[in-house]
């Protein structure tokens, strides 16, 4: 402990936490290493205890949120052996749980080669698992795509047009049933769709 009473180090997976809550609220280009050292209580220093710069502190935040936010997720979701209950649950994780807030900010700092890889990881990572439902669902692989690719490019439109008109969808009961138009529209024309 320092002698205010602070952690002396911090890990960088803390930085890196803290980075993205900084993403979060100012965006790529607003990230600053002096924020991210207020945010944690430490001197902005401290950074180079695990990073050369704030390149490579973005570059560890955008892992970071790789691996939580689609690594981790997508093999949580994976794991659900029925696909018209993985599917449900994603969906209403997406939907209704997760106010995704960070790609939006990555989204707008599309320009930036280190976001744009990201995105695009992103992007292939979660339309296989999407694509995956389908196919597991029993639709032929292009047409898996194709469902596979209205449903991100509803997440990621939803996303934006939330963060735009935070009245759309502003109650609960607006959003389940938007969740439920939203799957069945999915499961459409598929073998044992109520």
């Amino acid at each position: 402990m320092s002698p205010a009473g602070r952690p002396a180090l911090t890990s960088p997976d803390a930085w890196a936490a803290a980075a993205l809550d900084d993403i979060e609220d100012a965006g790529v280009r607003g990230l600053s290493v002096q924020s991210v050292a207020r945010r944690l209580g430490v001197s902005k220093g401290g950074l180079y205890h695990h990073f050369a710069d704030r390149r490579a502190l973005l570059r560890a935040a955008l892992n970071r949120w790789e691996r939580r936010q689609v690594t981790e997720l997508g093999e949580a979701f994976d794991a659900i052996a029925d696909p018209r209950e993985r599917l449900h649950r994603l969906l209403a994780y997406a939907t209704v749980e997760k106010a995704p807030t960070v790609i939006l900010q990555l989204m707008a700092a599309v320009d930036d080669p280190d976001v744009a890889a990201i995105l695009d990881r992103a992007a292939t990572a979660r339309l296989d698992l999407l694509g995956r439902i389908f196919t597991d669902l029993g639709l032929p692989a292009t047409a898996a795509r194709q469902r596979a690719v209205l449903a991100y490019g509803h997440y990621l439109g939803l996303a934006q047009l939330r963060a735009q008109a935070p009245g759309v969808l502003a109650d609960d009961a607006d959003v389940h049933e938007h969740l439920r138009i939203l799957e069945a529209a999915l499961l459409a024309g598929i073998a044992g769709d109520p």
